[in-house]
Formats: structure tokens, C-alpha cells, sequence
């Protein structure tokens, strides 16, 4: 699996990001319009977190704080780790599944937001090779698709 994040997993760079100063009411209801379960938190065009559904329900309404008066700093994860858009799949799944994570944001090489990876994302890329390895392997098996097959 040596797809790149970039274009091969996520096929344009486009994320949505908030500012720590948004109010976590804020930040959910555009995680709604956007149907997307994280934000990049950005800041003077720097990435300094993210926010996600996660840190929403945990944080807040299973801490029973109030949405509409808690800032998205507060809940943020600070300084979260990144990839670039030529990391390779495979590399961004080990690191999500090592660390727990559901989501990673992808910068540029200037280390502006530039896309967010979900394990979603990532565990759609290794079911399509999987099949694509057994096709090649029953093809090979039974002669199939130029192999042993004369002409």
C-alpha cells in the first residue's frame, strides 16, 4: 500500500478549520454543515490544534460544560501531530492506530492546513488493495488474466 495521502487517499487539499476563539457551539454546528467529524484549529495561518466530535461529547457534554460559553481552546488538543500530503497511507494508519487517533491533518510543506485524513479514509485504500491483491492471486491460481494462459 504505497499510495500517497496525496492525491491517492484524499484527492484534493481542502479542510475546514475554526480559530481557538470559536465557541465549541460554533465549531459543532459547522462540523453539521460541513457533515465532517473534526476541525484543524488554525491561527495566524499556523495550525495549534484540533477539535474533534470526540473531545465534544467527552469534554463537554459528558463534562457538563456549556457548549455556548466554552472556546474551542479549551478543548482542543494542542500541537497535534501531522503529516504531509506525500506521506504514505500506510504510514498515516500506523501512526493513527498506534496513537489512538481518528483523524490527522495534512500540511503543505509550509506547514499550512491543507487537508485532514480520517482512518475511514485510510481503511478504504487497504480494502482496495486487498481485493486487488486477491484478484492478482486467484488470477494467478487459476491461470487467469495472462497468467500460464497461451495465446
Amino acid at each position: 500500500m504505497q499510495k500517497k495521502l496525496v492525491p491517492h487517499v484524499i484527492s484534493e487539499c481542502r479542510c475546514t478549520t475554526c480559530t481557538p476563539d470559536k465557541t465549541v457551539s460554533e465549531a459543532a454546528v459547522l462540523m453539521t454543515e460541513e457533515n465532517i467529524g473534526a476541525l484543524i484549529v488554525v491561527e495566524d495561518s499556523k495550525v495549534v490544534g484540533i477539535v474533534t466530535e470526540r473531545d465534544i461529547m467527552r469534554k463537554v457534554v459528558g463534562g457538563g460544560l456549556d457548549a455556548a460559553q466554552t472556546k474551542v481552546s479549551d478543548i482542543m488538543t494542542k500541537d497535534p501531530d501531522t503529516v504531509t500530503g506525500d506521506c504514505v497511507a500506510a504510514t498515516a494508519l500506523n501512526m493513527m492506530i498506534e496513537k489512538g487517533y481518528r483523524h490527522l491533518p495534512i500540511l503543505t510543506d509550509d506547514g499550512k492546513a491543507c487537508g485532514m485524513v480520517s482512518v475511514r479514509d485510510l481503511y478504504r485504500v487497504v480494502q482496495t488493495a486487498l481485493e486487488e491483491e486477491l484478484v492478482a492471486v486467484e488470477n494467478y491460481v487459476h491461470g487467469g488474466e495472462g497468467y500460464g494462459v497461451g495465446a
